[in-house]
């Protein structure tokens, strides 16, 4: 299901503790039992997610782009990197998308620091 600038904005406009907790709650419904909580759910995601943005999307070197400076930019770019893995998940991409923008895509992807 593609989602619009609306759902990406309205996720930006949550706190990323309540992202987490939404995400629990739609990984909970997938997979048919409860998890540990939202980090446990997250956690769980996090070696595809970073296979995904940070090695095949190569995050470190894209970050450059001056069109991505806009959260909503990266966020919907983002979303549109992990949307088959969201949709494997049953979870929406902009949901996924901006929990990385939030988390911080640098230090997710653990990328040098700008200039070295």
């Amino acid at each position: 299901m593609p989602e619009s600038p609306n759902d990406v904005q309205r996720y930006l406009d949550q706190p990323l503790d309540d992202l987490l907790q939404e995400l629990a709650l739609y990984r909970e419904q997938a997979t048919g039992g409860p998890l540990r909580g939202p980090s446990d759910a997250w956690d769980k995601l996090v070696p595809a997610l970073r296979q995904r943005v940070c090695d095949e999307g190569n995050w470190c070197e894209r970050r450059q782009d001056a069109r991505l400076e806009e959260h909503i930019a990266l966020a919907a770019l983002v979303s549109q990197v992990v949307a088959p893995e969201a949709q494997a998940w049953q979870v929406p991409a902009a949901l996924i998308g901006v929990i990385l923008v939030k988390k911080g895509l640098d230090a997710f992807c653990r990328c040098p620091p700008m200039g070295s």
